[in-house]
């Protein structure tokens, strides 16, 4: 393969190895969270795991794990000690010990599956043995997935090869675009304090990698991006029609393969002699956390027919659902604690899916067929928007929409958000990449009133992505429980009403869901403060009823005079919108519509607040914004 070695700005280069733009632009925008300190010893040792696990056909049994992971010094029961003491590299699963990145990214892309089992192996990875767990979690042959790997991992931004054989991660190497130094330096998390504590590598020759990485390894630990900064200065001259001979990935490669080192998960090359040392003392660690118990090969269960008819009769006698969590808790005191956990659960799961007395409404939970109550089926008409027809004098649409060129981009933007988002009036939301285990979530008046949640508030994809209608279980802090419908199709939560009514904010209040280690239970928990742009007080929330009791004959734009005329100091559109909705039912483009269309309203140069002048009333709507006026 041929590379380019001459400076083009678009896509930057750095000798053999390109730079893609979302690397630099993510690295550049990236601030240093203050890390957990790294466990360089444990991480040595959980790699030896790792490449046993890859080199066995299966971990059902640990004999095979175990005489492959002995060939490093390591006894059967400290092998299940370190398989049961870093939850964060291992886990157990369908009977067996596997990488904790092949569950999670069981799923996912080949291309996340790499990138995950490289990010969990914490090292160089070797190429045939990357294949080969590969092949393991996909089920395909690992010489053909070996055929491709290369290619794939010159193609991911986030990782590298190396000539030598090697996967491994671009963030431990010196990468830098069409950049200056001090940004260089800001994307790569290098200081000034750590390049003049090794400024003897500047005097090195870098144009021959293996007698500068010989020459960089005298002195260890050492970070292959202090050399790389080092070797680009050299390398990358700022004459822009100079040859740009930097390649971070040969840097590197030239550095691991010199005898007598190896990386470790600090990020930095360290003299082999300390890994004797790492793996007793990982092994000791391991030894004082392991369980004071030896845990046996538990044999899978079985779900014959007796048993299901009597998981089916107590759904089938159950006024809510039932989870298969539950039952097996109840029936065989299983509980996500066992090791068995996670297989015995999608056993039952399975096992009540094929069973057709009974329905399924998601994750775990079965319940009667036709059972569910009818006002969950569609979205109450209590929610619909009303068409404004009133009109001016010359016979215009006072309460005229107008397309988002009329906007500011400011405004766009806070239009865009989940919290200005309410059923019917919702924009779809791209899926996260991650999503978060707890999320927080605001209550707006209306859905207070009939005890319904706008879906669009909770990130996309949160709630599993079917069946349409679900049930799943809210959980407070004192134990107590809630059943609550979804409607994915109507974009609503149902069934909340006893729960908001308990809550003696209206309008703003806020709470958090957060996901639990059973399918379809959330523990819910109201905050302390409310949100400060949709909180409405008491006193406020009467005004504004008042003002809705006699708003059958006002256009929003009066509507909308009214309830900014209360705020001297101005408010922020997703106060207004939220007020306005007290009153009567408006878009986000109605209101945005108004508040841009209509001289007696205004922002100051740099603020997102809206301020109402009475005196610029007479002005009407804003002759050069009727251009952007929908027909």
């Amino acid at each position: 393969m041929k590379f380019n070695t001459q400076k083009t700005p678009k896509p930057a280069i750095i000798g053999t190895f390109p730079i893609h733009p979302e690397v630099i632009a993510s690295l550049a925008t990236k601030t240093a969270p203050t890390a957990p300190p790294i466990d360089i010893a444990r991480a040595y040792a959980d790699q030896i795991v790792l490449l046993g696990i890859a080199r066995v056909p299966s971990t059902l049994r640990l004999a095979e794990l175990s005489n492959e992971v002995a060939k490093s010094g390591i006894s059967a029961t400290q092998l299940r000690n370190l398989l049961s003491t870093n939850p964060e590299r291992f886990v157990y699963h369908d009977r067996k010990w596997l990488p904790k990145a092949r569950v999670i990214a069981a799923k996912a892309p080949v291309e996340e599956l790499i990138r995950q089992t490289v990010l969990h192996f914490g090292a160089p990875m070797p190429i045939a043995d990357l294949a080969r767990e590969l092949s393991l979690a996909l089920g395909r042959p690992a010489d053909r997935i070996e055929k491709n790997l290369g290619a794939m991992l010159r193609s991911d931004p986030n990782l590298f090869i190396t000539v030598s054989g090697f996967a491994g991660l671009s963030e431990w190497l010196f990468v830098a675009g069409d950049v200056d130094e001090e940004m260089a330096l800001f994307m790569n998390g290098v200081s000034r304090a750590e390049l003049d504590a090794h400024s003897e590598l500047a005097k090195l020759d870098y144009s021959d990698l293996d007698r500068a990485a010989k020459g960089a390894l005298k002195t260890l630990p050492i970070s292959p991006k202090i050399v790389g900064y080092f070797a680009w200065k050299q390398l990358n001259p700022s004459d822009p029609y100079a040859v740009m001979a930097y390649d971070p990935v040969a840097l590197f490669d030239a550095m691991h393969r010199q005898t007598g080192v190896v990386f470790a998960a600090d990020g930095k090359f360290h003299s082999s002699d300390e890994c004797s040392s790492w793996l007793k003392k990982a092994l000791k660690d391991a030894e004082k956390l392991a369980p004071p118990m030896e845990f046996e090969e538990a044999a899978p269960l079985e779900i014959g027919q007796a048993e299901l008819d009597e998981f089916v009769a107590k759904i089938l006698s159950s006024p809510n659902s039932v989870g298969a969590s539950e039952l097996l808790q109840s029936k065989y005191e299983i509980s996500p604690a066992d090791r068995t956990y996670a297989e015995d659960l999608a056993s039952l799961t399975k096992a009540l899916h094929q069973d057709e007395r009974i329905w399924w409404v998601g994750g775990d939970r079965f319940r009667k067929p036709n059972s569910a109550p009818d006002f969950i089926q569609s979205i109450p008409e209590f929610f619909n928007y009303t068409e404004s027809n009133f009109r001016d004098a010359d016979g215009e649409l006072i309460d005229a929409l107008m397309s988002d060129d009329a906007f500011t981009s400011a405004l766009r933007k806070e239009m865009s958000l989940p919290l200005a988002q309410d059923v019917l009036d919702e924009d779809p939301q791209p899926r996260q990449k991650k999503l978060p285990d707890e999320i927080r979530l605001v209550l707006k008046s209306h859905h207070r009133e009939i005890g319904t949640f706008p879906l669009c508030q909770l990130p996309s994809g949160w709630l599993p992505d079917e069946p349409d209608i679900q049930e799943i279980v809210f959980r407070d802090p004192s134990g107590s429980r809630l059943f609550v419908w979804v409607n994915l199709q109507a974009g609503l939560l149902f069934n909340l009403l006893d729960w908001w009514f308990e809550q003696p904010v209206e309008s703003g209040a806020v709470f958090t869901l957060k996901k639990t280690e059973y399918p379809s239970v959330y523990d819910f928990q109201w905050q302390d403060d409310p949100d400060p742009l949709v909180y409405i007080p008491s006193e406020r929330m009467n005004e504004l009823r008042d003002l809705a009791a006699r708003a059958a004959e006002l256009s929003n734009y009066e509507i909308l005079i009214e309830v900014l005329a209360k705020h001297s100091k101005g408010a922020d559109f997703i106060t207004i919108l939220s007020e306005a909705n007290v009153v009567r039912r408006m878009t986000r483009r109605q209101v945005a519509s108004i508040l841009s269309g209509y001289h007696c309203f205004y922002q100051r140069s740099g603020s997102t607040v809206w301020h109402y002048d009475a005196k610029k009333v007479d002005q009407g709507f804003d002759r050069a914004k009727r251009k952007f006026v929908r027909q």
